[in-house]
């Protein structure tokens, strides 16, 4: 039976509109396999407009860079993850080969988006001991300009 984790990183969106950028980065630990189950959006703006977080996973150099980013059990007995989140406190480098896998739009104004994996083999995966792909990088992008948003990652470890 499967661990399950989350990770919420309170954020806002870059300084110049419509650019991307990378928000938090994740890599498996050396016990488990994990797969992403959720991720969800939520602003908190004053103009109206449209923004996106995706998830893109990366199969070539991983990631590097970023100031750690909890990470809590759903269930308050469960073990410490070893799903390791860095957010962008410290610049991000991102990884060579991404691919994007999932999208969450949502307003600027509020209201959240969110993506969930409809069965288990829809998660996305993520092998242990930073097997292919060797990270997960979320990123946001929006029409406006450093939108406050918070940004959840919902993922298990173990047992799928």
């Amino acid at each position: 039976m499967p661990f399950y984790y989350d990770t919420v990183y309170v954020t806002t969106t870059n300084g110049t509109t419509a650019t991307e950028q990378t928000e938090i980065w994740g890599k498996t630990g050396a016990v488990y396999d994990a797969a992403i189950k959720a991720i969800y959006a939520t602003a908190r703006f004053n103009t109206a407009g449209g923004a996106t977080v995706r998830a893109k996973s990366n199969t070539g150099t991983t990631a590097s860079g970023g100031s750690a980013q909890a990470a809590t059990a759903r269930n308050s007995r469960g073990p410490a993850a070893t799903v390791t989140w860095l957010n962008k406190g410290t610049a991000i480098t991102n990884g060579t080969t991404l691919v994007q896998r999932a999208a969450v739009g949502f307003a600027q104004t509020g209201g959240q988006g969110g993506w969930v994996a409809v069965e288990a083999a829809d998660a996305l995966y993520m092998g242990g001991n930073a097997l292919t792909p060797v990270d997960y990088e979320i990123t946001s992008i929006a029409n406006g300009v450093s939108v406050p948003y918070d940004v959840v990652v919902e993922w298990s470890e173990g047992g799928g």
